[in-house]
């Protein structure tokens, strides 16, 4: 049985974006499986024109449960969020997307948090689908949000037209989900803040993907992070993600200063802040210093971003071309499955389907998956079906062998990756090993090739 599934997301134009965004699911079944195509259009979820629409229609989750662990071959042995920065040059996309975030400059006064609630306030009292900032001047003309203004648009502006032109490709699908979970639309330019829309992006502190997660936040939220996958990367889970978290985060602090506040920081930081300062907003917090200069001038960037990507031929971005939205077909595969492979049964290249898998870590799918869905290029889908069928059993799923050692008596990382011509840093990664320390009887995956 074949069904079809598309997620189509219009590109962004000067004056707004129109959107669509179907997140499907389907059943599985021994045959390679294609979901149910949709296509919503609706108009830009953040521009005036959109006020008084319905929120957008989701048509299901696709989201694979995915556990069972069976033999296939990795290429490639890096730590890919360890070596991240050590992969590529300084100019790459992976080192510079977090710049926002880290970028120096003034902190929110009082005043401008102050008034930036109430605006929030005001956009939280409107139906789900309606939640957008409207900015009171004020809040538009503070020297702090002027700053990052001009910040933006002129020493960081080659970067911040970068990630407009990336948001094409991303924001309208995240704006549905922020919608479905009830949150501000506009909240969605945390993500410009964060990493410029990219779901290559690795900051200083680990964190990974367009809405920057660090490991253990990742996983919390049901984001799947191994040897051969990190869904941090995938803009449809990451999103959802982020939406559970910043609800949760909302919901212990009461405030969505205190929320962003956790989001950049972390809750524990803020909880201690709070405990320290025996006060409850974060105007408090930021005015007596308890948290750290990052997130003290988090607002007034947000503010700035949020402008701007609103307006962009207001300043100065109208030149601006947007990517062209994430447009694919979803298969089902069974086992492992080399790119390569799946390239050729889609007649197309192992770049597109590693830009529409960008939470692939290695050249295949994992081994340790029932069932995989991969994305292909739209239109793509039942070619790549029909193919499969014919496929080889041979091709279908890559063969290598993994054992499990058990850590004997005078053993170490080191000597047992020496014995299996293996990195330390691939043993530890493939084990998720937070040191090089092992204990007898520890049982250790080896992937051989």
């Amino acid at each position: 049985m074949v069904h079809r599934a598309l997620h189509s997301f219009l590109i962004l134009s000067l004056a707004g974006l129109s959107a669509g965004c179907v997140l499907l699911s389907g059943t599985s079944s021994d045959e390679p499986e294609l979901k149910q195509r949709a296509d919503l259009t609706s108009p830009h979820p953040l521009h005036e024109d959109a006020k008084g629409q319905e929120p957008m229609t989701r048509v299901s989750a696709a989201e694979a449960e995915v556990h069972r662990a069976s033999p296939v071959e990795a290429e490639g042995t890096q730590v890919q969020e360890k070596k991240a920065t050590q992969e590529k040059p300084a100019s790459t996309q992976e080192e510079t997307s977090t710049v926002l975030q880290e970028s120096p400059g003034p902190e929110a006064d009082d005043r401008l948090l102050g008034l930036w609630q109430k605006d929030l306030d005001k956009a939280m009292e409107m139906p789900p689908g309606q939640r957008q900032i409207q900015f009171s001047i004020p809040v538009v003309e503070n020297g702090s949000v002027r700053y990052f203004l001009d910040f933006f648009t002129g020493k960081k502006r080659f970067f911040f037209a970068r990630s407009l032109a990336r948001s094409g490709r991303y924001l309208p699908m995240m704006v549905s989900i922020l919608r479905e979970e009830g949150l501000p639309e506009d909240l969605v330019y945390l993500s410009l803040i964060e990493s410029g829309f990219s779901p290559q992006a690795y900051s200083k502190a680990k964190a990974v993907g367009p809405w920057q997660f660090i490991r253990g936040t990742g996983q919390r939220y049901g984001l799947k992070i191994d040897w051969w996958i990190d869904e941090r990367r995938d803009p449809v889970k990451a999103t959802r993600a982020a939406a559970a978290y910043l609800k949760d985060l909302h919901a212990q602090f009461g405030e969505w200063f205190l929320a962003a506040a956790a989001y950049n920081a972390g809750e524990r930081r803020v909880e201690k802040a709070l405990q320290r300062s025996s006060q409850n907003d974060f105007w408090s917090l930021s005015q007596k210093r308890y948290l750290k200069h990052e997130t003290r001038n988090y607002v007034p960037k947000f503010i700035a971003a949020t402008l701007i990507a609103r307006a962009p031929e207001k300043y100065g971005f109208g030149d601006v071309t947007y990517d062209p939205p994430m447009e694919y077909d979803e298969v089902t595969i069974q086992g492992a499955l080399k790119l390569e492979t799946a390239a050729r049964l889609a007649k197309t290249t192992v770049e597109a389907i590693k830009e529409l898998n960008p939470a692939l870590r290695r050249d295949h799918t994992p081994p340790n998956e029932d069932e995989f869905v991969l994305r292909v290029p739209v239109g793509k889908g039942e070619i790549f079906a029909q193919a499969y069928e014919l496929l080889p059993e041979s091709e279908k799923k890559v063969r290598v062998r993994i054992v499990t050692h058990r850590v004997k008596k005078g053993e170490t990382l080191v000597s047992i990756a020496r014995r299996y011509r293996q990195k330390v840093t691939q043993l530890m990664e493939m084990n998720d090993l937070k040191s090089r320390r092992v204990r007898v009887g520890q049982e250790l995956m080896i992937f051989l090739r």
